[in-house]
C-alpha cells in the first residue's frame, strides 16, 4: 500500500527548500483555529541523515532538518504528511534524492524533492510481531529494510514493496534482521541468529543459498566503509574477507559503537574522544562535548552528533536542536496565564531522594525553554495565589517566588517536602503526600491551616481542583476523591458507593460548576461541584440512549470554554457538547497529528482555547474553536485578517461575550452567515448559509452580549 500526503503539505516538505508558508507572528504565538502543533523534545537525538542542502535529525519522537548555510531549523511531523512518529531508521539516497523514514511502527516513508510516498502494509498488517523498521540499505534501484518480519525489498523510485525476504534462518527459520548492509553483489544482514549474505545472483528467497558465519551469533556494530565490512565482538574488532577476522584491535576505553562516516571509520567514547580508524589503529583524532552519541554525520569538513542528552550538537558543541521540552513525558503540567508549565518530578511512590531533575519545560510565546529554581529540583506543580507564583518540589517542599524562599515547615508539620499538587484560589491549597497532616492552606494573611488524614480519609492525594466557591476536590491514589469544605471544616469522600462507576482517574470542573470524574470504567458527572455535599450521587452520561463509555477506561477528562467536554481515552480524544447529546469530534492517529491514540493528559489554555495533549508519545497541541469568554466583548482579536488567497483554514474571532451569536454581512448588509460562540470564541470557516465559498470581498461582524446592553462590530478582508 502506498500513499500520497497532502500536496498543500507537500509544497512545504521539498528537500531542497522545506520553506514555512505561514507568517512569524503566527509561528511564535497563536495557531489559526482548527490547526495542530507539536511539542516534542529534541534532546534524546538518535539518528541522523545528511542531504547537499541540509541535516535532518530524529530524536526519540521529534524530527526536524537544519539547513547546512543558514543554520535555520523546522519541526517536522505529521502535520507536514509524514505517516508517524517514533523513527527508528533513516537514510539518504543521493542518487534518487530520496530521503527515507522507517519508524517504530512499521510505517516507511520516501520523502522525493516533490512528493511524500509512504508503505503501510507492515504497519497496518495483523502480525503479532515488533514492527520496527531497524535498518536501511541503498542498491542501485532498490531500497532494502530491515525489519523483525524479514528483509523487505523496495523500489526506490516508485517506493512500492517488490519482495520480502523471509524465513531466511537455519532450516527457513524466521529470523529478525537488526542491521542491513549492501556488499559486492550481496546482501550482509545482521540476523537473531548470528551474521549471513545472500548473493545476489542466487535465489534469496531461498534459505538454502544464504551463507552463515559460524560463531558470529554475538556480534554487533554490522558496519560498511570502502568496502571494507567490520564488526565487533566484546571490545575486539573484527574484519569479514571470505571469514570473519580478528583484526587484533580493540576498541578504544569507553566506546561501543562504529560508525561510518564518509570513508572513515569511527567511534566515540562515553567523554566525548572521537577516534578514527588507520586500518591499524583506533587514533584520537578530536574531542566534542558528545557524552551519549547515538549517530555521527559529516558535512564538509564540519562533524555532526545525534547526542541522547544534548540533541543535534556540531564539533564545538553547539547545540543545534530547536526548541523543546526536556523529555517527552511529563509528570503534569498546567496553564497559567497563557504559559504552559511542564514537569518531570520522579513518582511520589518510588521517590527515595536519589532523583533530582533541577529544571523544569515552560512554553510561552510559542516558544520552550527550560528553567530552574537553585537548591529546588524535581518541581511537580505551580499554582498562583495572592499575585504570586508558588512551586511545589518532590523532595523539597514549595518555592515561594516572591520572597525567594524554600518552604519546608508546612502548617503544623514540623518537615513537610512531598508536594504533589498545588491549587490557587481565595486560598493556596497544598497537597503533601503521606503527611499526617495531607493537606494545608494559606490564606491572604499568610497564615496557614493543615487538615489530617483522619479529617480526610486519605494520605496520599494525587490532585487538587477546585469549585466555584472554593470547595476542594481532591483525588487520592486509592482511587477515592474527598471533598472538602474548608471554612467548614466539612469534608466527605466520594467513591462507588456514589455511583462511580470505579476508580478515580482524573477530575475537572466546567465552567458551569459541574464536576466530571474520569474513571477506569467510564465517566461521571457531579451536579453543582460547589453544593457536593447536598446531593453526592454521580450521574453517568448518555450519548445515543447508551450510557457513555460504559466500562471503558477514560484516562484524562477535560471541559473548554463552551462547556463541551473532551474525553481522553486508549483510543483519542471524543468531544461532546455540555449535554451530550451530540458529538462534536473525534481525533485519532487515523484523521489527526495524533502520535498516540493513548491520551494521557490535557489541559486548556482559556485565553486562546488551546488544547494541550499528552499521549504515550508526545505531547501535541489543538486549537480549539473555544476560550473563556466574558460577560461583554474584551479585546475581541479576528484571525487571520486579511484573508490571503494561500489561506484554507478557519478565521477566528476571540474575546467575545460568552456564547454569544455573531451575524456575517457583507458591506451592502446583505446576511452571509451566523454563527454560534463557544465561550468566548467562534470561527467562520468562509463559507455562506448556501455551503459556497464567500468571494473576494469585505465582510462584518456583529455581536451583542445576551443582555444586549454590549455590543461588537469588526470587519475583515477575505482575497481571493
Amino acid at each position: 500500500m502506498k500513499r500520497f500526503a497532502d500536496l498543500a503539505s507537500l509544497r512545504q516538505w521539498v528537500l531542497s527548500s522545506l520553506i514555512l508558508t505561514l507568517s512569524g507572528s503566527l509561528l511564535a504565538q497563536d495557531i489559526a483555529m482548527g490547526t495542530w502543533r507539536t511539542h516534542f523534545s529534541y534532546r534524546n537525538a538518535k539518528h541522523l541523515a545528511v542531504t547537499p542542502e541540509k541535516i535532518f535529525c530524529a530524536a526519540e519522537n521529534g524530527f526536524f532538518s537544519r539547513e547546512l548555510s543558514t543554520g535555520e531549523t523546522r519541526k517536522l511531523s505529521k502535520i507536514d504528511g509524514l505517516s508517524d512518529v517514533g523513527i527508528s531508521a533513516l537514510a539518504y539516497n543521493e542518487s534518487a534524492n530520496v530521503l527515507v523514514i522507517g519508524y517504530r511502527s512499521g510505517f516507511i516513508d520516501f520523502v522525493f524533492e516533490d512528493r511524500i510516498l509512504s508503505i503501510s502494509d507492515l504497519a497496518t498488517s495483523d502480525l503479532d510481531i515488533n514492527k520496527t523498521i531497524n535498518d536501511i540499505a541503498f542498491g542501485t534501484s532498490k531500497t532494502y529494510l530491515a525489519t523483525d518480519v524479514g528483509i523487505i525489498v523496495v523500489n526506490t523510485a516508485e517506493a512500492e514493496v517488490s519482495d520480502n525476504f523471509v524465513q531466511i534462518g537455519s532450516g527457513g527459520n524466521q529470523v529478525e534482521i537488526s542491521q542491513i548492509l549492501l556488499g559486492n553483489e550481496s546482501l550482509i544482514v545482521r540476523t537473531s541468529e548470528g551474521i549471513q549474505s545472500g548473493d545476489f545472483n542466487r535465489n534469496l528467497l531461498d534459505f538454502n543459498n544464504w551463507n552463515r558465519y559460524a560463531g558470529s551469533s554475538g556480534y554487533e556494530n554490522l558496519t560498511l566503509v570502502n568496502n571494507d565490512i567490520y564488526a565487533t565482538s566484546g571490545t575486539d574488532l573484527l574484519n569479514l574477507s571470505s571469514t570473519w577476522n580478528d583484526t587484533g584491535v580493540d576498541l578504544p576505553s569507553g566506546t561501543s559503537g562504529l560508525f561510518a562516516v564518509g570513508e572513515v571509520l569511527m567511534t566515540i567514547d562515553d567523554s566525548g574522544v572521537v577516534f578514527s580508524f588507520n586500518g591499524a589503529v583506533f587514533e584520537p583524532v578530536f574531542s566534542t562535548t558528545a557524552s551519549n552519541a547515538n549517530d555521527i554525520a559529516k558535512s564538509g569538513d564540519q562533524f555532526f552528533f545525534a547526542d541522547g542528552i544534548q540533541g543535534l550538537i556540531d564539533q564545538a558543541g553547539n547545540a543545534l536542536s530547536p526548541d523543546g521540552p526536556l523529555e517527552d513525558d511529563f509528570s503534569n503540567f498546567r496553564v497559567i496565564q497563557n504559559s504552559l508549565y511542564g514537569f518531570h518530578a520522579p513518582s511520589p511512590f518510588s521517590y527515595t531522594g536519589s532523583t533530582q531533575k533541577p529544571s523544569f519545560s515552560v512554553f510561552s510565546g510559542g516558544v520552550w525553554e527550560d528553567r530552574s529554581i537553585a537548591n529546588f529540583t524535581n518541581v511537580s506543580d505551580v499554582a498562583r495565589f495572592n499575585g504570586n507564583f508558588y512551586f511545589g518540589s518532590i523532595g523539597d517542599g514549595i518555592y515561594d517566588e516572591l520572597k525567594n524562599t524554600i518552604i519546608q515547615n508546612i502548617g503544623v508539620s514540623e518537615y513537610d517536602t512531598m508536594i504533589t499538587a498545588l491549587a490557587g484560589g481565595d486560598k493556596l491549597w497544598v497537597s503533601s503526600f503521606g503527611n499526617q497532616s495531607p493537606i494545608h492552606l494559606m490564606d491572604q494573611d499568610g497564615e496557614w491551616s493543615s487538615f489530617t488524614s483522619a479529617q480526610l480519609f486519605d494520605d496520599e492525594f494525587l490532585t487538587i481542583d477546585l469549585s466555584d466557591l472554593g470547595v476542594g476536590w481532591l483525588g487520592s491514589s486509592s482511587g477515592t476523591i474527598t471533598v472538602l469544605e474548608p471554612e467548614e471544616i466539612n469534608a466527605d469522600i466520594i467513591s462507588t458507593s456514589d455511583g462511580l462507576p470505579s476508580t478515580f482517574i482524573d477530575i475537572d470542573i466546567s465552567i458551569e460548576d459541574n464536576a466530571w470524574v474520569a474513571t477506569s470504567r467510564g465517566p461521571a458527572q457531579f451536579l453543582s461541584a460547589s453544593f457536593i455535599f447536598d446531593a453526592s450521587d454521580a450521574i453517568l452520561p448518555i450519548f445515543e440512549n447508551r450510557v457513555l463509555f460504559e466500562g471503558e477506561q477514560i484516562n484524562a477528562v477535560m471541559t473548554d470554554g463552551g462547556n463541551r467536554i473532551w474525553f481522553g481515552t486508549n483510543n483519542g480524544i471524543w468531544i461532546y457538547d455540555e449535554n451530550t447529546t451530540n458529538q462534536v469530534a473525534v481525533f485519532n492517529t487515523a484523521n489527526s497529528p495524533l502520535p498516540s491514540d493513548t491520551i494521557i493528559q490535557m489541559e486548556y489554555n482559556g485565553s486562546n482555547g488551546e488544547v494541550f495533549i499528552q499521549t504515550y508519545r508526545g505531547m501535541v497541541s489543538f486549537r480549539s474553536s473555544s476560550s473563556n469568554g466574558s460577560r461583554v466583548h474584551r479585546n475581541v482579536n479576528i484571525f487571520p485578517n486579511p484573508v490571503r488567497p494561500e489561506y484554507s483554514g478557519l478565521v477566528g474571532l476571540t474575546g467575545l461575550a460568552r456564547n454569544v451569536s455573531v451575524k456575517v454581512t457583507d458591506v451592502s448588509g446583505n446576511l452571509v452567515t451566523e454563527l454560534e460562540a463557544n465561550g468566548g470564541s467562534a470561527s467562520w470557516d468562509l463559507m455562506n448559509q448556501r455551503g459556497g465559498k464567500v468571494a473576494t470581498g469585505i465582510y462584518l461582524f456583529f455581536s451583542s452580549s445576551r443582555d444586549g446592553v454590549d455590543t461588537y462590530v469588526g470587519k475583515i478582508a477575505v482575497v481571493r
